[in-house]
């Protein structure tokens, strides 16, 4: 070990050496891949539900949760008042 390129000059682990046409070809392939990648999906996705991210649902969610508390409130104040009378 008096070498102190000892481990540069014998690497450890699996030693592959690619041709270079190989990694051509998978360079090409993943140039097209990325090319092929749409991003209208996801644009598409956030106009259909802009709604959502804008705060539109949450403020309908609240709306609808004050009115059924109300309603709830309401009910539970009324008394019941019997509608069948047997007058003759």
């Amino acid at each position: 070990m008096s070498n102190n390129n000892f481990i540069t000059n014998n690497p450890f682990g699996i030693n592959l050496n690619l041709p270079k046409k190989s990694i051509q070809e998978v360079q090409k392939v993943v140039k097209e891949e990325i090319g092929n990648i749409s991003v209208n999906p996801f644009i598409n996705y956030f106009e259909e539900n802009d709604k959502v991210f804008s705060g539109e649902v949450a403020d309908e969610i609240k709306k609808y949760q004050a009115q059924f508390y109300t309603l709830g409130q309401v009910m539970r104040e009324g008394k019941a008042k019997s509608s069948f009378n047997m007058k003759m």
